[in-house]
C-alpha cells in the first residue's frame, strides 16, 4: 500500500514493512522506526528525518500499546508488604538437610 507524507510542500512516499505483514493492523503492535521504508529518492540523513517525523506522526494519532497504565491504588496492595528473605540479611547459611 502506498502512503504519502506531506512536509513543507513536498510529498514523501513511504511504506510500512512489518513482520508479519498483518502487524500493521494489530492494535498491540509497536511500530518501529526501522519498519518505515522511504520510497522517494533522498539522501540518508533526510530519509532518517522523514522516518522520525512519520513515526512521531503515526504515534501521535494511534494509541501506544507499550505505555503501561498506572497500577490501581487499592487498600489491599497498600497493606501488603513484600516478604523479606531471612538468610540474606544476616548472611547466614541455610540449614542443611539431615540424612
Amino acid at each position: 500500500m502506498q502512503m504519502y507524507y506531506k512536509r513543507d510542500g513536498s510529498v514523501v512516499e513511504y511504506k510500512l514493512v512489518t513482520d508479519p505483514k498483518e502487524a500493521t493492523v494489530w492494535s498491540t503492535h509497536r511500530l518501529k522506526k526501522s519498519e518505515i521504508k522511504i520510497i522517494t529518492k533522498c539522501d540518508r540523513t533526510t530519509a532518517a528525518e522523514y522516518r522520525q517525523e512519520i513515526l512521531d506522526d503515526i504515534l501521535s494519532i494511534e494509541p501506544n500499546p507499550s505505555k503501561k497504565s498506572a497500577p490501581a491504588q487499592d487498600e489491599i496492595s497498600e497493606r501488603r508488604q513484600a516478604r523479606q528473605p531471612q538468610h540474606v540479611k544476616a548472611r547466614q547459611t541455610k540449614q542443611k538437610t539431615r540424612r
